[in-house]
């Protein structure tokens, strides 16, 4: 279990223990249940019933005098304004006033809470940790969304305050943050559905959410106070009542002045100053986020169409999620630069404006106008960001994984597998596109347990794509998300505090490294350990296509140092691409060397045609090309990959540690290349052709099924797991081997290209031989019959 989920399990707990050990209600209990009844009492106002709203009323008055009238002594302003809000409150409901009853009602949720928050940092403050607890449970939270996370900073602090392990200050600055960041937020949501409520003859609805945001504002008014001063407050706190008031009245024009001087007025406060990750964080989601919202728009429309409607959602979901954390950011960024931040927030919300009109089907925009604006808005936020926001935070690649999750989940539930699956492919492609590459340099087990899962199992767990394959039930992927979820918690653990040693970042790139460069060898020695003599010669475009693949590496590198978040989006893609090139040209050229190297070349050496290529010193350029070809394939379909590993580790670390353990795996690549061409030369030649035959096979095979496992990632090829089949991750790392059928089915076929290649050629070998037997005198039977036998 990870901390974070020892600790939420410790709170709940302690708030189980301190329920337990009262018999009487619990501030949150309480607060509760008076909610619930103001709310009752609304709805049987709108139904026509005033006397059982008024009824309702009392009963949440009576409550409130036996369960929080004297808890609430210690936060006499809240509980004077509480006491008020009810009274109003019973007034409306017997006088049937609905908009009075909703913004009393409003005004004594607000009150409630701000009471809570109040006691619950006090007792926070004198180590309480108790008391805390209590009062926590009288909160509100931000509107969760499938790309945010619960807000759960106060509930860990109490619970380290508790186990000793935070002191009270600390424990205190982390509730405030929290709490002040949610009602800043629940008060900016507020303020900003005022206008439009009552533009769409919502008048009630105007009024109680005016009411919210005047209640909200004194829990934020102190920190606004110490930041910008006594006056500036008053002038906030007398603009937000001047707005209920109007709300009431149904001033639109009045509504709409005021809400939006307050929303500008607002805009550059932050009540709770965010941390310098928590701000590289928010930024990463923008820059993250916002390019998605146009990917999906486009897979949901076409020709002017909605053709899938649930992508519109999920765009929506990007462009809320770009939004709230753009807002989070705001306030510094109006300092910063007023005009530009101003832009960047508009043009968000237009994104929104236009996804709504898509959605209700009254406008569809082309997507390439989406893809523009989504890409000018990424653009403005390269100069308007501090530097130190444009650095990619992985934070931002775990919401993506969640809120894909999450949609699989759901699918699932529905019974759409296919969906579930589209789901699952699209949170394993966030995986490797962020977390995976610095989890293989600094975390290889959390790498491989989290693969596992989302792939075919780990330990004694299922994974997903078997899963959803085999029809799961709900309560199978939810077993596997809650195994799933703690691998990927410390998985983010593990990547966002970086690497333990540099000596394990070291020692894990020159794993890579020599895994990467082994294969490389073996296919270069294999295929070069039959040019012996004369036909050394075909060794040079081999080399020569190898010194460019290094060159070709080392200028991937260059790049991808310098756009590394857009090669990294791709770059699966582009290695299945090389892959499969490297595939194709293995195959031409095994059947080529096969037929006219390994078996008609050297054990019917008398063959006329090979002969008089060697003598005349004739090397067909188609020869030549394929070689060098091969050899630049061979070795870049390695270097790329290398490139793509590495280069994330070195955002968790620097350029010179990865750079060490690149040479360190350079050099054991070197040794073993050494080491292989020393045996060839020492090997007599027909144990030398059945080696390098075995290692052709071994190297083809192995990359058949990692070019395979990268194309079903990206979503080319299907996925069909081999039920009851679970492989260990070093079967995939080192044989390429997975249990699909796909890849299985795929790397036989290799396997058996190979065999029938010297099937073929070895028939085609005794077939010549018996030719010259019956010509006999024509090449001289008798040498030849000793030369071949």
């Amino acid at each position: 279990m990870t901390p974070r989920r020892s600790l939420l399990l410790a709170a709940a707990l302690l708030v189980l223990g301190v329920s337990s050990a009262h018999a009487a209600s619990t501030p949150g209990q309480a607060a509760t249940q008076v909610r619930e009844r103001l709310g009752n009492a609304g709805q049987a106002l709108i139904l026509g019933s005033q006397g059982e709203a008024a009824t309702t009323v009392a009963l949440a008055q009576r409550e409130y005098r036996a369960d929080l009238r004297g808890p609430l002594a210690a936060a006499p302003a809240e509980r004077a304004a509480l006491e008020s809000a009810l009274a109003r409150a019973h007034a409306a409901a017997a006088a049937g006033d609905e908009t009075g009853l909703a913004v009393a009602s409003s005004e004594a949720w607000a009150a409630l809470a701000g009471g809570g928050y109040r006691l619950a940092l006090a007792a926070t403050e004198r180590g309480d940790a108790a008391t805390a607890a209590r009062w926590l449970l009288v909160r509100e939270f931000r509107p969760p969304t499938k790309l945010s996370r619960p807000g759960a900073n106060a509930t860990l602090a109490n619970v380290q305050l508790a186990q000793g392990t935070l002191s009270p200050a600390r424990a205190a600055a982390a509730l405030r943050a929290d709490l002040l960041d949610t009602y800043q937020s629940r008060l900016r949501d507020a303020l900003g559905s005022v206008a439009p409520s009552l533009a769409n003859d919502l008048p009630v609805s105007a009024a109680q959410q005016a009411a919210l945001a005047e209640g909200f504002w004194g829990v934020l008014a102190p920190s606004y106070r110490r930041q910008v001063g006594a006056a500036a407050e008053t002038s906030v706190a007398r603009d937000l009542a001047a707005l209920t008031s109007a709300a009431r009245a149904g001033r639109k024009a009045e509504v709409a002045t005021l809400a939006g001087a307050l929303s500008q007025r607002l805009d550059a406060f932050r009540a709770a100053p965010l941390s310098a990750a928590e701000q590289r964080r928010r930024a990463s989601q923008v820059r993250t986020f916002t390019p998605l919202v146009a990917v999906e728009y486009g897979r949901g429309v076409d020709d002017g169409r909605v053709l899938r409607a649930f992508e519109i959602q999920e765009a929506i979901t990007f462009q809320t999620g770009a939004l709230s954390a753009f807002r989070d950011i705001e306030p510094m960024l109006l300092k910063r630069d007023a005009g530009s931040a101003r832009t960047v927030a508009s043009s968000l919300e237009q994104l929104g404006g236009d996804l709504d009109a898509a959605s209700s089907g009254t406008r569809v925009l082309d997507p390439k106008l989406f893809e523009q604006r989504t890409k000018a808005i990424v653009a403005a936020t390269d100069t308007l960001f501090p530097k130190p926001w444009l650095a990619h935070d992985s934070s931002a690649d775990f919401d993506l994984i969640a809120g894909s999750l999450e949609r699989m989940q759901k699918a699932v539930e529905a019974g759409q597998y296919h969906i579930a699956e589209q789901a699952r492919i699209e949170a394993y492609a966030f995986f490797e596109l962020g977390p995976e590459q610095r989890l293989r340099g600094l975390a290889p087990e959390l790498f491989a347990r989290s693969e596992g899962l989302f792939w075919y199992g780990s330990g004694d767990s299922d994974g997903l794509a078997t899963l959803i394959n085999g029809r799961g039930s709900p309560s199978e992927i939810a077993a596997n998300r809650v195994a799933l979820d703690r691998a990927l918690s410390e998985a983010e653990e593990a990547v966002g505090t970086g690497p333990k040693s540099r000596t394990t970042v070291i020692t894990n790139t020159a794993i890579i490294v020599f895994r990467e460069g082994l294969e490389a060898v073996l296919i270069l020695a294999a295929l070069m350990a039959s040019f012996k003599g004369g036909q050394r010669r075909l060794r040079r475009p081999m080399w020569l296509g190898v010194g460019a693949a290094l060159l070709a590496s080392a200028a991937t590198w260059v790049v991808a140092q310098t756009i590394l978040t857009s090669l990294t989006r791709y770059g699966e893609r582009l290695s299945a691409v090389v892959g499969l090139i490297a595939i194709g040209m293995l195959l031409v050229i095994l059947n080529w060397f096969f037929h006219k190297t390994y078996w008609t070349g050297h054990l019917a050496g008398l063959h006329g045609r090979k002969q008089a290529m060697l003598t005349s010193g004739g090397i067909a350029f188609a020869q030549l090309a394929a070689l060098a070809t091969l050899g630049f394939t061979s070795v870049y379909r390695e270097g790329f990959e290398t490139v793509l590993f590495v280069q994330a580790l070195v955002l968790a670390t620097d350029v010179a540690t990865v750079l060490t353990g690149v040479l360190v795996g350079v050099a054991a690549t070197v040794l073993v290349g050494f080491a292989v061409f020393s045996l060839e030369r020492k090997l007599p030649q027909k144990k030398m052709l059945m080696l390098t035959g075995a290692m052709v096979t071994w190297v083809l095979v192995v990359m058949v099924g990692t070019t395979v496992q990268i194309m079903q990632t990206v979503g080319w090829i299907a996925v069909t797991p081999i039920s009851g089949l679970r492989t260990p991750y070093w079967s995939g790392l080192w044989f390429g081997l997975y249990p699909t059928w796909e890849g299985v089915l795929l790397q036989l076929a290799a396997f058996l290209f190979v065999i029938g290649s010297y099937v073929a050629a070895e028939a085609l070998r005794k077939r010549r031989r018996n030719r010259a037997f019956a010509r006999g005198t024509v090449l001289g039977a008798e040498p030849l019959r000793e030369r071949v036998l």
